[in-house]
């Protein structure tokens, strides 16, 4: 364990000398780690049995990253708190409805497709470029520990890559002792406002539902909660919890419920064939999933709320989930509050 300023002259000097880390925080901890050293490519049919971190896309089939926790160090992060501009996160957020046309013009697209096909729910993703007079990628990462205290927090350098950074709201698979727990988060509004519509309640059923289905062969014993309201950063969502007994390996797992229908959309198959085509961009890490893992035990996250680091470049990833009684002006609102996580980090 060292002091939090030794802890980010340690990433500013590893990232200096090109070489690759992952810092990270677990929801509700104070303690901030960090694993570096030399990255390993690997698929999801070849994440490694030793202990380490993974990074990984949401198309199964492209490489991710591996390190190992061999080389690791530690801090407790201070009890900080930053002043938001939050009248810079607003002037940034005007600039994106250069995006706006497009959006809505998908969303109504998707619509009909749901009106015309077996598809029940698709989602639907974008990103929002800015420019960076410096990429103090050190700040930002303190100021979204500072405000997500209940999110899982990471910081991801590569090389190659450049660096991903995010406050991830959900889990996509814990395993410990052979105990399964996963998350239904689907269902989006304004944190406080007003109760849930039929909208949202029926998208977080959609969720929950597939889950279990993919589970079943994997798992015994399985339990779900009721829903609840989970609140991240300015959103408020529908989540059920979803637990059970394995004697499956975490690769087994991950395989049969990733993507789940919170970033893909139902059935999973159509849903993906309709994302290749319509979405103008590739997703890379962004609803992917991370954490650390090894053989036995995992504790992993979807990547949501996240941005990526290139040069002088940030590049912010939204999306949501579009079903037949989706709005397209709402969802359009509900893609811009959730660019606000990260913004707030960005903005002086």
């Amino acid at each position: 364990m060292i002091p939090s300023s030794d802890f980010f002259l340690k990433l500013n000097y590893l990232h200096k000398k090109k070489v690759s880390f992952v810092a990270f925080r677990f929801p509700g901890s104070t303690t901030l780690e960090c694993y570096n050293g030399k990255e390993l490519k690997i698929k999801n049919q070849t994440i490694p049995k030793v202990s380490g971190f993974i990074m990984m896309p949401f198309e199964k089939n492209n490489v991710g990253y591996f390190i190992s926790n061999k080389r690791k160090f530690s801090t407790k992060m201070p009890q900080k708190s930053f002043k938001k501009n939050l009248l810079e996160v607003k002037k940034k957020q005007k600039q994106f409805n250069s995006n706006k046309k497009e959006y809505l013009r998908k969303v109504l697209k998707i619509k009909d497709l749901i009106s015309k096909t077996e598809l029940a729910k698709l989602v639907y993703s974008t990103n929002f470029e800015l420019d960076l007079i410096e990429n103090n990628f050190d700040i930002c990462f303190t100021k979204l520990l500072s405000s997500h205290k209940r999110a899982f927090c990471y910081l991801f350098y590569i090389p190659k890559e450049g660096i991903w950074m995010g406050a991830s709201p959900e889990s996509l698979l814990e395993i410990q002792d052979r105990k399964v727990s996963t998350m239904a988060l689907a269902g989006t509004k304004k944190k406080g406002t007003g109760t849930w519509g039929t909208k949202e309640i029926e998208e977080q059923k959609i969720v929950k539902d597939e889950i279990k289905k993919n589970l079943n062969p994997y798992c015994k014993n399985i339990k779900i909660t009721e829903p609840s309201t989970m609140t991240a950063g300015k959103i408020d969502h529908l989540k059920t919890t979803i637990s059970g007994i394995t004697n499956n390996s975490p690769s087994e797992i991950i395989n049969a419920i990733h993507p789940t229908p919170a970033v893909g959309g139902s059935p999973r198959e159509k849903a993906l064939s309709i994302i290749k085509r319509e979405e103008s961009y590739n997703r890379s890490f962004y609803s992917g999933y991370l954490g650390k893992i090894n053989d036995l035990n995992c504790k992993l996250f979807v990547n949501l709320r996240c941005v990526h680091f290139k040069k002088n470049k940030a590049k912010i990833f939204v999306g949501g989930g579009i079903t037949e009684d989706s709005e397209a002006e709402k969802e359009w609102e509900e893609i811009i509050n959730k660019s606000q996580t990260i913004l707030e980090a960005l903005c002086d």
